[in-house]
């Protein structure tokens, strides 16, 4: 809630610790994204080293109505430690593959500007960190389960030549290879890191024991985290698959809602009926990426078993398709001395666009 300051230094006062902060302000933005020079205290003398982020994290929080946020701190950490990482990991590979799609999707490597934990991922060890990361341009193999029809819940809206396609034959064609099922199952692909944890929850291993659950493993080909990490994709496949993930990423366990599931198709079936020719003869260029299928378990009692589930998003992007996620075509790329805050460097392909350079009016924006 403060004013940008007249001086060019920001003086936050903090009661509850009885200090205050000054910060040079580099630029002040209308739209909040500003840029900070390091902050010092008011009262330190001129040797003294800037507050560090987790300092600043602990005094910000005691600040809140909350009081001390011990896990609020703990997050920024985690973030913190976890950028450095993909930074000089991206420093040491700079180059893209060959999938355009896929370069823009793991593009992100800083993450929601306006987040205090935004590259927050509690709950995985710095191999798993690696493989399943964007921005270390992770990838592996599916893990997957075999469901008895029993337990099986599921919708498709999916059409192929104007037939439609179960959900359940599309997740055994996106296998990419033959699956051990057996009689009357069907194939769900799981997160691996999911898979692992799931099974330690007393209702899907009681599902396990009794045999309705059965565990094929690792199968098929390398699929891709995209910028959300739980969302995964493969060059040429028709279809990218959301995942359930009870990892705490950014704050929230991402993990899919019934809801959610049914809603994609829903929408899906609303486009079809009429409302996309619509708004297509206004804007040719418009569209949304459609989840037109999903399935899921539901245990004995009929109720759904959360984290057991996946949706079947629409795959529209060729590899050859210079598409951009917009959060990582805006984002500062921190790759080069010349990307500092502050830094008079002009944009290029390689170089990020200066926060401190208003868009000039009519500048376009993808």
């Amino acid at each position: 809630g403060l004013r940008a300051p007249a001086t060019g230094t920001l003086r936050i006062v903090l009661p509850a610790t009885g200090t205050c902060l000054l910060a040079p302000v580099r630029y002040w933005s209308p739209a909040g994204w500003h840029r900070f020079g390091p902050p010092r205290f008011a009262d330190a003398p001129e040797t003294a080293p800037p507050v560090d982020a987790v300092t600043l994290a602990a005094l910000l929080t005691r600040e809140s109505a909350g009081g001390d946020d011990g896990d609020l701190v703990a997050r920024v950490v985690d973030s913190l430690r976890r950028t450095a990482v993909f930074i000089r990991d991206r420093r040491a590979r700079p180059a893209d593959g060959p999938d355009l799609f896929l370069g823009a999707e793991q593009a992100l490597l800083l993450g929601h500007p306006l987040h205090p934990t935004p590259k927050s991922r509690e709950g995985l060890t710095e191999a798993e960190a690696d493989l399943y990361s964007p921005e270390t341009r992770g990838s592996f193999a599916l893990h997957w389960l075999a469901v008895a029809p029993a337990l099986l819940a599921g919708d498709s809206a999916w059409t192929e030549r104007g037939r439609p396609v179960p959900a359940d034959h599309l997740t055994r064609h996106l296998a990419g290879t033959a699956l051990p099922l057996p009689d009357g199952y069907t194939a769900l692909p799981l997160h691996p890191w999911q898979a692992r944890e799931v099974r330690h929850r007393a209702a899907v291993a009681a599902l396990f024991d009794a045999g309705l659950l059965r565990d094929l493993g690792p199968v098929g080909p390398a699929w891709h985290p995209t910028s959300s990490v739980r969302t995964v994709y493969r060059s040429g496949a028709p279809a990218m698959l959301k995942l359930s993930l009870g990892l705490r990423i950014t704050n929230s366990r991402r993990e899919n809602l019934r809801k959610e599931l049914r809603r994609g198709v829903e929408v899906h079936r609303l486009l079809r009926a009429g409302l996309f020719k619509q708004w297509q003869a206004a804007h040719p260029g418009f569209d949304i990426v459609r989840d037109p299928a999903w399935l899921a378990v539901d245990g004995p009692d009929g109720r759904p078993v959360p984290g057991l589930d996946v949706v079947i998003r629409h795959n529209p992007f060729t590899p050859a398709d210079d598409a951009g996620c917009l959060a990582g075509l805006i984002s500062p790329r921190p790759l080069t001395e010349a990307t500092a805050f502050g830094s008079d460097a002009s944009f290029d392909s390689g170089a990020s666009l200066d926060p401190g350079i208003p868009f000039a009016p009519g500048t376009p924006c993808v």
